[in-house]
C-alpha cells in the first residue's frame, strides 16, 4: 500500500515538476496571456485535426500502441526502472526516424487535404460538392435503367416518424449505396430513402400521398414527394420507374422532366446551410400541369 502511494506520489511530483518548468518557461520567454493563449489553441486545433484524420483508420491502432509504450515509460521514470526506461528512451529515439513511415498514407492525405480545402468554409464546400456529386450520379443510372426511386432530404423539421417506420441505417452516403437500394427488386426497393444530417437515415420509409393532384396519370412517387413536401420543409428527388425521368419536389409543388444540370443545381440550393426566406425558396419549383 505504500509502494502504491509513492508511485502516485511521484507522478504528482512530476506533474507538478513539469508544469512549473512550463510557467516559467513562460516567464523566461517574456510571452503575454494572449499569446499563450494563442499558442495553445493552435496547438488544440491541431491535435484535433490530427485525431479526425486518423479516426477509423488502421493507424488508430498504432496510435493506441504508441500511448500504452508512453504510459509505460512514465511508469518506468516514476518507478525508477532503469533497465526499462533506457530501453523505452532508446525505443523513443528510433521512433522519431520511424514516424513519418509509419503514419506515410495519413501524413500524404493530410497535405493533400490542407491543399485541396481553405480551412473550414472551403473543406464543407468540398464535401457538400462530393455529396451532390455522389446524389447526381446514382439519380443518373436510376434514371438510365428506369429503377425508381424516392430520395428524401430532411430540413429544419424532423421527420423521425418517417424514419421509424423504414429500415434505420445511419449509412454514409455513397452513389454504390444508393443505387444497391433503388435498383432491383431487392427488399427495401419500395419506399423512401431519408437524407439527414449528411447521412442515410432509413431506407423503406412510407410517406403520405397527396390525393390533391389534377394530374391522374401521376405515379404514387410522385404524389407521395407532394404530400410530403406539402407539410414539411423537405426536398424529395423522384425517378419514375416507366420513363426513366427525374423530378424534383418541394414545397408542395413538383418540377417535372429535369436534366442533371438542373438537379445539381437544385440540390446545391436546398443543401447549401444558410437561412432562405419562405419567398425565395417558392421560386426553387413549379408544379407542372
Amino acid at each position: 500500500m505504500e509502494g502504491i502511494s509513492t508511485f502516485f506520489a511521484n507522478i504528482v511530483v512530476q506533474i507538478a515538476d513539469a508544469a512549473a518548468g512550463f510557467w516559467q518557461n513562460l516567464v523566461y520567454a517574456n510571452v503575454s496571456f494572449w499569446q499563450a493563449g494563442i499558442d495553445i489553441s493552435i496547438v488544440a486545433v491541431m491535435i484535433y485535426y490530427l485525431f479526425s484524420m486518423l479516426k477509423g483508420s488502421r493507424s488508430v491502432s498504432v496510435l493506441l500502441g504508441l500511448i500504452i509504450i508512453s504510459i509505460f515509460f512514465i511508469i518506468s521514470k516514476a518507478l525508477n526502472l532503469v533497465t526499462v526506461g533506457w530501453i523505452l528512451d532508446r525505443f523513443f529515439t528510433v521512433l522519431l526516424v520511424a514516424i513519418p513511415i509509419i503514419f506515410q498514407q495519413e501524413l500524404r492525405m493530410a497535405l493533400e487535404r490542407l491543399g485541396n480545402t481553405h480551412f473550414w468554409s472551403g473543406e464543407k464546400k468540398v464535401a457538400l460538392d462530393a455529396f451532390i456529386s455522389e446524389l447526381v450520379e446514382s439519380c443518373e443510372f436510376l434514371a438510365g435503367k428506369k429503377s425508381g426511386a424516392l430520395i428524401v432530404f430532411q430540413d429544419a423539421i424532423p421527420l423521425k416518424e418517417y424514419i421509424e417506420n423504414g429500415v434505420k441505417m445511419e449509412a454514409d452516403l455513397s452513389k454504390e449505396l444508393i443505387i444497391s437500394i433503388f435498383h432491383g427488386k431487392g427488399p427495401l426497393h419500395d419506399g423512401a430513402v431519408i437524407i439527414a444530417n449528411g447521412k442515410i437515415a432509413a431506407a423503406a420509409c412510407i410517406l403520405p400521398t397527396s390525393f390533391d393532384v389534377k394530374d391522374k396519370n401521376m405515379g404514387t412517387r410522385h404524389k407521395a414527394a407532394i404530400g410530403l413536401t406539402d407539410h414539411t420543409d423537405a426536398s424529395v428527388v423522384v425517378i419514375s420507374e416507366e420513363r426513366g425521368s427525374i423530378s424534383f419536389a418541394k414545397n408542395g409543388r413538383l418540377e417535372k422532366n429535369i436534366d442533371l444540370a438542373r438537379l445539381q443545381q437544385l440540390l446545391k440550393i436546398v443543401l447549401t446551410p444558410k437561412k432562405a426566406t419562405k419567398k425565395t425558396s417558392k421560386k426553387l419549383v413549379y408544379r407542372e400541369e
